[in-house]
């Protein structure tokens, strides 16, 4: 990979961090509706994971290795659990989350290579 598409595959993994975080929000807003700021309250893990989420976005945007990594494994684990568990998502649903899940690995891969090549 070189640097022009390792930068290219960084900016695609804040375009897909960006998508989920937003359809999470508008899953949220649909379920609870106005009373989404007390359900922040009353449950501080959703608050902390749209903060941890909004930090990686924000380390990608300075093509952070570690915030590529957080970010792919912090969407993938729930889909581990949710499979271990046998509630699996919706077919357009699964979909999207496989393309994030590309999206994310390049992101990955992309901030590796991008450190590599300015190294050298």
């Amino acid at each position: 990979m070189d640097l022009p598409k390792a930068e290219q595959a960084i900016v695609n993994g804040i375009y897909a961090a960006v998508a989920w975080l937003l359809l999470d929000l508008g899953f949220m807003f649909k379920e609870h509706g106005g009373q989404m700021l007390n359900v922040f309250i009353s449950r501080p893990e959703l608050a902390i994971g749209a903060i941890i989420a909004i930090a990686c976005i924000v380390g990608l945007f300075y093509k952070s290795r570690f915030a590529a990594i957080l970010i792919f494994l912090f969407f993938l684990l729930p889909l581990i659990l949710r499979a271990v568990q046998g509630t699996f998502p919706s077919d357009m649903l699964l979909l999207f989350s496989f393309i994030l899940l590309y999206f994310f690995l390049n992101a990955i891969l992309g901030a590796f290579s991008y450190h590599h090549l300015k190294k050298e």
